[in-house]
């Protein structure tokens, strides 16, 4: 299942960031904590399970104003409101390296083993919370189906 990440500044400045990073203003990665469960109909392997947002009001409005940007995800037709919260303590997101083949022949021939080694690729110290109750998104064709709906009932 992916979630997809609008990561155009919002700012106006039409410069794109790195796509495989959810960056909230600067170069940091964050967390996305969602409360209850995420459902979606269909094969989910691959698969856009919804599209996260941050308003647009960008980094002069947080800087005159000292609210972070809102983030938003829209799952289907459900709105999701969330907000940007600091970590009390922060996560390093790790890669378990490779071994060469080198390294590989040496292992087999050592009777020790040798602990595998990781790569820090970034520190999260922020994470989006999404706790409250998702909204229902209703487009004009539908509102208009169903005003007409019930005025030939009346």
């Amino acid at each position: 299942m992916i979630i997809n990440i609008d990561t155009r500044i919002l700012s106006g400045t039409g410069q794109d960031l790195p796509p495989t990073l959810a960056n909230i203003g600067t170069s940091e990665v964050a967390l996305l904590e969602l409360q209850g469960q995420l459902e979606v109909e269909g094969n989910q392997s691959g698969q856009v399970a919804g599209k996260l947002t941050l308003d647009p009001e960008g980094k002069n409005h947080a800087e005159r104003t000292g609210v972070q940007r809102k983030p938003t995800l829209r799952v289907g037709h459900h709105l999701l409101e969330g907000k940007i919260v600091n970590l009390s303590k922060p996560l390093a997101v790790l890669e378990k390296q490779s071994r060469e083949s080198d390294d590989l022949e040496e292992t087999t021939q050592n009777t020790s083993r040798t602990p595998p080694s990781y790569a820090i690729r970034a520190i999260v110290r922020k994470k989006l919370v999404f706790s409250k109750r998702p909204m229902p998104m209703v487009t004009a064709g539908i509102t208009l189906a169903a005003s007409d709906a019930a005025a030939k009932r009346s």
